[in-house]
């Protein structure tokens, strides 16, 4: 069934396996989100999630069960709750958003949930799998939802250059020992299937941390297709015609987004399924690596393909494919916004919303949370404001290890220069050439310091400052809040504690 969405909620659709896997300018006016719900039967049923209440919890006369996907999300939920109900987040205490994979845990926690609250803007690429795995009915809620994504400013080095994709493409391109044999048809009804066969394995770890790692994954039944999630290595056997080789495969794209396809000869067309005109190239670059001569872009929408392969002078085609952003690309912008205080106005105006609607009796205390949370918003927008004034505005310059900052930027004045890993994957490694450019961008702006988000691997960042005689920031807390006794135990804590850091490698 094709999942459904509205443009404030997002609610479960029918799915029977979970699939494990693996940039503002004042914030536009809030509408109030809606919700909708969508019943659903999982395939088998899940048990009761172990409650694990929140530090700040007290006994909740309500009955509503309220789960939050991000914890920095979840602190911020839980100011708006009160001492009515608890709010449980799935994602622990350091731990990525972007590399989340859901446990059976998980699962069962949002099976038990009347009410699952999400970030949106496509920060967890899981959330699908884990409402499909999940099933039931609840209203899920986007505490994004009224805001508009930023556009990259102009001298913002957001965008790869065609050589630098190539270079992040190749860095990450499987060798031809991990390309799965797959034979071609003659014709298109019997064309199979990429991936069909692969027993795709997944690296558990994240950024050195193992959430997904707790030896209780449901992986996806023996012999069912699991979906591409990273680029995949394919060697496609092509019957003979004529004096060259052709044929059919057929290609399943699990989410809307661009991809990349990487051949080192012959002719392709991609085609919808049970259509007749091919899908449009968005942009083609010139490979080098791996036997791969070119690889081409174009948007996918969810769904299946059909990928006619011609003019081949031998039987055997190597091919690439798969998304071309992994999950650092996002289809819905930049999701960063909490990373400006003004912009979870909106946030915490939603989960007002949301809640009220959960628990109609707790509206009123709902509302006077909010109230009192947004003031303590306004005044960290002040205080985070008064600390960056110690740097001249032409020395704030930031240079992250990945594109998380735009918001703050916006909001505070601040130019981004560059990221340290290419934002075509977070696996990729950069190579040497993107290095040397950015370490030019660093020398020219004058950048004082490279601050890494907390999990980042410190290798690259401290090979640059060694070339550019620059500081390297660490522990930045943009993604998750801390334990409780951690420098950042709560959304507000994150904030200060962030400014302080950059406000202290940059100002004079």
């Amino acid at each position: 069934m094709k999942d459904i969405r509205w443009p404030r909620v997002l609610c479960g659709a029918l799915g029977s396996a979970l699939l494990l896997m693996t940039a503002c300018a004042a914030p536009p006016a809030p509408q109030p989100a809606t919700q909708q719900q969508v019943t659903t039967q999982p395939d088998t049923p899940a048990a009761p999630p172990a409650q694990e209440p929140a530090a700040t919890s007290a006994p909740a006369p309500a009955t509503a069960r309220v789960v939050v996907l991000e914890n920095f999300l979840a602190d911020i939920a839980q100011n708006v709750a009160g001492d009515r109900l608890t709010v449980q987040a799935l994602i622990p205490a350091g731990i990525d958003p972007h590399g989340y994979q859901p446990t059976p845990r998980d699962v069962a926690a949002v099976v038990d949930s009347d009410l699952l609250i999400v970030n949106g803007a496509d920060l967890v690429p899981t959330l699908e799998d884990l409402l499909k795995s999940a099933g039931g009915a609840r209203a899920v809620v986007e505490a994004s939802a009224g805001l508009t994504s930023r556009e990259a400013r102009e001298g913002e080095e957001a965008v790869m250059s065609p050589e630098e994709r190539a270079e992040a493409l190749c860095a990450q391109a499987p060798d031809h020992a991990h390309a799965e044999a797959v034979e071609a048809a003659a014709d298109v009804a019997a064309a199979p299937l990429l991936g069909e066969a692969h027993d795709h394995e997944e690296d558990v770890k994240e950024g050195g941390h193992e959430h997904a790692k707790e030896g209780d994954h449901d992986h996806e039944k023996e012999g069912e297709h699991q979906h591409m999630h990273s680029l995949e290595r394919f060697e496609v056997i092509l019957p003979a015609q004529g004096a060259t080789f052709a044929g059919f495969v057929r290609l399943e794209v699990a989410e809307t987004g661009d991809y990349l396809l990487a051949l080192p000869q012959g002719q392709f067309a991609v085609t919808p399924a049970g259509q007749s005109e091919p899908v449009e190239v968005e942009e083609t670059f010139d490979l080098d690596c791996a036997g791969l001569t070119r690889a081409a872009q174009m948007e996918l929408q969810a769904g299946e393909y059909v990928l006619a392969l011609s003019e081949w002078t031998q039987a055997e085609a190597f091919v690439v494919f798969g998304p071309a952003g992994a999950h650092h690309h996002h289809d819905h912008g930049d999701p960063h916004f909490w990373l400006d205080p003004t912009l979870v106005v909106t946030y915490v105006e939603n989960i007002r919303d949301a809640l009220s609607q959960a628990d109609p009796a707790g509206a009123a205390t709902y509302a006077a949370n909010a109230e009192a949370y947004i003031a303590l918003l306004k005044e960290l927008d002040a205080w985070i404001a008064e600390e960056v004034a110690q740097i001249p505005p032409d020395q704030r310059k930031l240079v992250t290890n990945h594109e998380s900052f735009g918001y703050f930027a916006d909001r505070y004045g601040f130019q981004v220069i560059g990221t340290v890993v290419p934002n075509i994957s977070p696996m990729a490694q950069p190579s040497a050439q993107q290095l040397a450019r950015l370490a030019d961008r660093v020398k020219e702006a004058g950048v004082k310091a490279i601050f890494l988000e907390t999990g980042a691997n410190p290798k690259l960042a401290e090979q640059l400052a060694q070339e550019t005689g620059i500081r390297v920031v660490t522990e930045l807390y943009s993604h998750s809040i801390t334990d409780a006794g951690g420098p950042a135990p709560s959304y507000i804590d994150m904030m200060r504690y962030n400014t302080r850091a950059i406000v202290e490698a940059l100002r004079p």
